[in-house]
Parts: structure tokens; C-alpha cells; sequence
């Protein structure tokens, strides 16, 4: 089972609230515990530009392949005008593309990294300025891989951008389950939406997950799954208002891997947001989403 991962992620933070040097503590973390190996480590390629128009603009894509934004379009991103955070957003969208096809060869696939599903295809938002989710779905049916794919997103925040980009696509069934007044004070209208309250916890977030999810296997008959993970649902979160502890996170990490597999659906996991007070325990909390994927899919596999 590989990972995908390069160095050219991280970023050094100066002040953000987005430190993307946690997708590498987090592989560190299933290093140091010998949950993966260095060698089962892959490193993606740079999309180029023919690629990034499968999800994004032309007037878009020339800007991301040339490093020729505005600062307005920074600016609408929240993010600093720093070419090596483009360069690490255009690494993350090349390695959620090489996740997607370890997922179809061996039924999981693991971008340590990525999530930016607040990217639009003509602009940034929220920290994101390349829909790596669509990119990857779109390559895969552009090269006839996959026809029809379910994006199962339970980041805090509503994954718009997504919405927009796969808005009236008969193939792609699209499921947000997100925090109720959180970003974006704009939504997008998902194939599913469901919102919580502040303050939901692990019982009542897991039942309605429970109940929610399994119908949607059934409504978007996927060749694939791709699984938003992120982390910010985590009661510790500085940006989240949901209340689910670290065992809840997992159990709900759980319940999507297991559906997938039990399918015969392939997964492709990417981590998306977590923005814990301490970033150790966002790493853990990422770590553990790995770890789930990787025991929840040799557990089934062992079953046969």
C-alpha cells in the first residue's frame, strides 16, 4: 500500500492558521509507530496545465501553471502571495491524482494531503486554489477509468467549491455533511447537505451519519469513493464548533472506510482541514485517519 506524499507539501506557517507542515507530521507520526514504511512513501507529479482544465477555467488554469495570481485572487483565498504555497497546492492536486489510481489497483488509495474543496473552477477560496477532488475524478474519467464517483465530504465546512464544479453532473453524487453558520456564509447546493449544530457530539453526528450514508452507495452506484476527512470536527478545533472527541473522529473514520469496503468500492482518502489549537494533535488526529483506512481495509481484506 503506498502513500503519497511529497516534502514540497509544506510550507513554513509564518502566522497562518492553516500549517500545512501537519500532512508531514502526520506521516512522521505513522513512521515513528511503523504503521507505514519509508519505502511505501510515493512521491506525485506537478499536474500540468491540460490537466488542471479538467476541473478549472482556462483563465484559471494559465493562472496556476504560470504563478500569475493577483492579489485579489490571493487575497479571495486568504492565503499570502507566496509561490511555494502554489507550488505545494499544485503538489497536493498531483498527489490526490496518484492516490486516486493506487485506489483503483488496490481498492485504497492515501494522498497524505489534500482537500481543497472550497476551490472553485475559475477562482480560490478558503485556503484552497486547486480542486484536487475534482481534478483527480475528472482525470479518472477522462482516461476512462471510472464513470460514476461518490465524494463523501465531512470537513466542518461545506465543501462548496465541489458542489459548483460537479453542479447538474448526473455521474457524480455529491455528500456534505458540515456544521450549520460555519464558512462559507455562501453555500452550494450538494447532491445530499446536511447540516449540524454548533456543539453536536459524537452520538448524535455518528447516528445521523449512520443512517445517511449507506443509501447514498445505493443512489450513486460509484467505481469510486472519494473521502474528505478532515479533521476540524474535532471538539479542540480553533475554526469548528462540532464536539466530537478524538475516539469519535476514528469511530467516524470507521464507519466510511467500512462502507466503502464492504462494497467492493474503491476509496481515495485525502485529509482536508484541522486546525486543532496544538498542531501535534492535528497530526494525530490525521494519523489516525490513516491508520483507520490502512486496518479498516486489511481487516476486510483478511475476511476475503
Amino acid at each position: 500500500m503506498k502513500i503519497v506524499f511529497s516534502r514540497k507539501y509544506t510550507v513554513p506557517p509564518r502566522g497562518h492558521v492553516f500549517r500545512s507542515g501537519k500532512f508531514e507530521a502526520a506521516l512522521n507520526l505513522l513512521l515513528k509507530e511503523g504503521a507505514v514504511c519509508r519505502a511505501e512513501v510515493a512521491e506525485p507529479r506537478r499536474p500540468s496545465e491540460k490537466d488542471l482544465l479538467l476541473a478549472h477555467s482556462p483563465a484559471w488554469a494559465g493562472k496556476l501553471i504560470s504563478g500569475r495570481l493577483t492579489g485579489a485572487d490571493w487575497e479571495a483565498a486568504e492565503l499570502g502571495p507566496r509561490a511555494d504555497i502554489l507550488e505545494a497546492q499544485l503538489m497536493n492536486a498531483g498527489g490526490t491524482i496518484l492516490a486516486a489510481r493506487h485506489a483503483l489497483r488496490r481498492g485504497l488509495g492515501i494522498n497524505c494531503g489534500g482537500g481543497a474543496h472550497h476551490a472553485f473552477a475559475d477562482r480560490g477560496e478558503g485556503f484552497c486554489l486547486v480542486n484536487d477532488i475534482a481534478l483527480a475524478v475528472n482525470k479518472l474519467r477522462e482516461e476512462k477509468k471510472i464513470r460514476r464517483a461518490l465524494i463523501i465530504d465531512l470537513d466542518a465546512h461545506q465543501g462548496n467549491g465541489t458542489a459548483a464544479i460537479f453542479k447538474g453532473d448526473g455521474d457524480i453524487c455529491t455528500f456534505s455533511m458540515h456544521q450549520k453558520g460555519l464558512y462559507p456564509e455562501r453555500r452550494e447546493k450538494s447532491s445530499l447537505d446536511i447540516e449540524l449544530p454548533p456543539g453536536t457530539g459524537d452520538a448524535d453526528y455518528l447516528a445521523i451519519l449512520g443512517k445517511r450514508l449507506p443509501p447514498l452507495f445505493g443512489r450513486a452506484s460509484p467505481d469510486l469513493a472519494v473521502y474528505n476527512a478532515g479533521v476540524d470536527v474535532y471538539e479542540g478545533d480553533l475554526l469548528g464548533g462540532l464536539k466530537l472527541t478524538m475516539r469519535g473522529v476514528r469511530a467516524r473514520d470507521e464507519m466510511v472506510f467500512g462502507e466503502c469496503f464492504r462494497r467492493g468500492v474503491p476509496a481515495l482518502l485525502v485529509l482536508s482541514g484541522g486546525y486543532a489549537g496544538k498542531p501535534s494533535v492535528t497530526a494525530r488526529l490525521h494519523a489516525n485517519t490513516i491508520k483507520s483506512a490502512l486496518e479498516k481495509f486489511n481487516t476486510i481484506r483478511a475476511r476475503g
